[in-house]
């Protein structure tokens, strides 16, 4: 007899980093496992990946396995590859009868990211190998400079010999600047704007991270510039009305009042409409966030679905 298909799909998005392990909940039922029938399999090929009860699963999968959790029907991946990357379907059957398919999309990344590191110019800064700083390393690691899908080894690295600002000093190139230490973190002395990158620690082929390199200025510049410019023209602008003499008459007086409360006024309508963007774009970036969080799931965690089948 031909087994009937599901009449819905749930679906899942599942990011992870290549090394992790990870558990999907396929079905929440009290059936045994011994009375359904798991299947899995990637979208884009006939061949089943996994088939339960059957033990063995197909040549070169035994990395998938199959389990019952409490009330969860599970399947677990062990060692996570780059190209175990792809969209797949868990399909649970008693009988001829589909109880659920889970469809997930498991993406995987190559490198864990860790968080920006924000030196100020001019600064020593330590980027860390590993998600604690003081862990050592028996291996030796290597870093490399990341730009789109090109690397670079950080001992080959360096920038234009032009400079970022007005203010800022010819610096040497960033090989000459950086230094690793014993344990695989990367010293960069004298931060310049041009050392705004991404860098890449590998320590074997399964492991690696990835930070950006941001200074701090440029995450306070806009507002800092702002408010400096507007200061700047009301101060220039008084200092240019002023009186040249004690002689002034009443009415340059006033206009110069006038101009101080007028610019004073302009300043102050400025600061209040970025507060109200800025306090605007704060709530859209964390909706935006909460509504990714309903559907981007990490492999960290065991994934469940919810619906009990009797």
């Amino acid at each position: 007899a031909t087994q009937r298909r599901c009449k819905q799909v749930h679906q899942l998005n599942i990011n992870c980093i290549q090394g992790d392990n990870v558990s999907i909940s396929c079905l929440t039922t009290t059936h045994p496992l011994q009375a359904l029938t798991v299947k899995l399999r990637r979208t884009n090929q006939d061949e089943d990946i996994l088939t339960y009860p059957d033990i063995s699963p197909a040549s070169g999968h035994q990395r998938w396995s199959v389990r019952k959790d409490a009330e969860n029907v599970t399947l677990d991946l062990k060692d996570i590859r780059l190209f175990d990357g792809a969209l797949y379907d868990c399909q649970v059957y008693k009988g001829q009868d589909c109880l659920n398919v889970i469809r997930f999309h498991l993406k995987v990344k190559e490198c864990k990211i860790l968080d920006t590191v924000n030196p100020t110019p001019g600064s020593s800064v330590l980027l860390p190998c590993s998600e604690h700083l003081l862990q050592n390393r028996n291996k030796q690691v290597t870093w490399q400079v990341v730009n789109g899908r090109q690397t670079t080894n950080i001992s080959q690295y360096g920038q234009p010999n032009k400079l970022s600002s007005s203010t800022e000093k010819l610096q040497k190139p960033l090989y000459e600047r950086a230094r690793q230490l014993a344990n695989g973190s990367l010293l960069i002395m004298d931060v310049v704007n041009a050392d705004n990158l991404w860098y890449r620690c590998r320590v074997n082929d399964k492991t690696c991270y990835e930070m950006k390199l941001l200074l701090k200025e440029y995450k306070t510049f806009y507002s800092t510039t702002v408010l400096e410019l507007l200061s700047a023209t009301l101060l220039s602008t008084v200092i240019t009305d002023a009186p040249a003499t004690a002689d002034s008459t009443v009415g340059q007086t006033e206009d110069n009042i006038y101009t101080v409360v007028m610019m004073t006024t302009i300043v102050s309508l400025c600061v209040l409409t970025s507060l109200i963007v800025g306090i605007l774009l704060y709530f859209l970036t964390k909706e935006r966030s909460k509504f990714n969080s309903q559907i981007e799931l990490s492999c960290r965690t065991t994934v469940y679905y919810s619906n009990i089948s009797g």
